[in-house]
């Protein structure tokens, strides 16, 4: 026996088919669990921290304040780990710095790095200074307008404000809860997660009251906005005086982009079993073939849950994406194995066989993929960030269905093909062989 023989992992598989059965069959029922563990989003998870210092000081010129502290604030934090740019405005007595950092970076313990070094910095007598962090990635997740034909306007504000706000505020994922439509807010208890500026909203031509739900960076959407309409549709039981209207959320969008991109996937699949099918000419050999398919995708749903993605638009594009790869693996095993039984072989030995032929060809091309398409998942600053998710998938993906391809299709091949007799099993070939013979 060879040693390309004895390296043929399809042998193992061939030998111990029950044990190659049970382990895929385990592996596509951990896919299912992961599959539903899966968050849906718009984009990956990216986080864009951004620090931004606030710093006054008793200078009379915006010349003096950049020399004695805008300077001096920017050369105490140049050496801060992971600062990716720094920018400032400077003015007469005050100065506003921009720290931004790497993508990825821990925001709160970068802001305590950056009060720690504002703490040790030599600055002007008098000189106050405070740091403030900003996530990029927060955003406005839902947005409601309250309106009554009993009620006045400050009259919603005050029920606004009591009743609706706290409670919506304490959901999980929740960063701030604005209310918009008090022209002459209360000045707001620092550090709370109800916030409050003079603005007047209109909705529907007319003025009102409304609040607007900003989530945290870390915090999925869809999440955080199901828990908001939840404790909505309560909180309107416990008011039937006041009408709580959806005016504004990311949920639709995000839903309507993940079903299409989904949609696009399961046509994808359909549409590579109904091309495979006439050229095998075979209903079990298109069903091996087709097998390879969802047990690949399943397989590939258990690293994603492990290493924390998202169903969104680039995770799901490149599962579409391998949908050809996975059945171009699988059908020349499949092929090849078909034409040794039609050869007159045995199943077990056709499998064998037409395995260890094309065992190293099929494993070079699908890990070249993976050496093209791996490196993307390591690359730097927000585009690497990015795409990491696509990388990673189509990586995983991709050695998934190499592993499928070689040990349970010829597995399955080896149960289930049979040598084709009648006219309709071999016209195909012997079409070719006229042809070849008349040349």
């Amino acid at each position: 026996m060879s040693l390309r023989e004895r390296l043929n992992i399809s042998r193992f598989a061939i030998a111990h088919s029950w044990l190659t059965i049970c382990f895929w069959l385990a592996l596509t029922v951990a896919g299912l669990f992961a599959f539903s563990s899966l968050k849906y989003a718009l984009f990956p998870d990216i986080t864009f921290p951004v620090v931004v210092v606030n710093a006054q000081a008793p200078l009379e010129t915006a010349l003096e304040t950049e020399i004695q502290l805008t300077q001096t604030i920017e050369q105490q934090l140049q050496s801060l780990a992971g600062l990716d740019d720094t920018r400032s405005s400077t003015y007469s007595g005050q100065t506003v710095v921009s720290l931004a950092f790497d993508v990825g970076t821990n925001l709160e313990s970068s802001t305590e790095a950056v009060k720690t070094a504002l703490q040790q910095a030599e600055l002007p007598p008098e000189t106050t200074f405070e740091a403030l962090s900003v996530n990029l990635n927060e955003s406005a997740a839902i947005s409601y307008a309250i309106k009554s034909e009993e009620k006045t306007l400050p009259e919603l504000i005050q029920i606004t404000q009591e009743q609706i706000l706290p409670t919506i505020a304490e959901l999980p994922g929740v960063l701030k809860v604005r209310l918009l439509g008090n022209a002459t807010p209360d000045e707001a208890e620092p550090n709370s997660s109800i916030t409050a500026s003079p603005t007047l909203t209109r909705f529907n031509s007319e003025n009102a009251v409304a609040f607007q739900v900003i989530k945290r960076g870390a915090a999925n959407t869809l999440e955080v906005v199901s828990r908001v309409e939840a404790a909505v549709q309560q909180l309107q039981g416990d008011l039937p005086q006041v009408q709580l209207v959806l005016a504004e959320t990311q949920a639709d969008y995000i839903r309507e982009a993940t079903q299409a991109t989904i949609d696009a996937l399961l046509l994808a699949i359909v549409l590579a079993v109904l091309v495979i099918f006439p050229f095998l000419r075979d209903f079990r050999a298109t069903l091996i073939t087709a097998l390879a398919i969802p047990i690949s995708l399943l397989g590939t749903c258990i690293a994603m849950a492990v290493a924390g993605f998202n169903l969104e638009t680039i995770t799901l594009l490149a599962l579409a994406l391998v949908i050809g790869i996975i059945v171009d693996d699988a059908i020349v095993d499949v092929e090849n194995i078909s034409r040794h039984i039609e050869a007159g072989e045995s199943p077990r030995q056709a499998a064998i066989a037409g395995t260890d032929e094309i065992g190293l060809t099929v494993s070079a091309s699908t890990l070249t993929i993976v050496a093209v398409f791996l490196p993307i998942a390591f690359m730097g600053g927000t585009v690497g960030q990015f795409f990491k998710p696509f990388g990673l998938t189509v990586s995983v993906a991709v050695f998934t269905s190499l592993l499928v391809a070689r040990t349970l299709s010829p597995v399955l091949a080896a149960y289930w093909l049979r040598r084709r007799d009648g006219e309709m099993g071999r016209w195909g070939d012997r079409e070719i062989g006229r042809r070849g013979d008349g040349e």
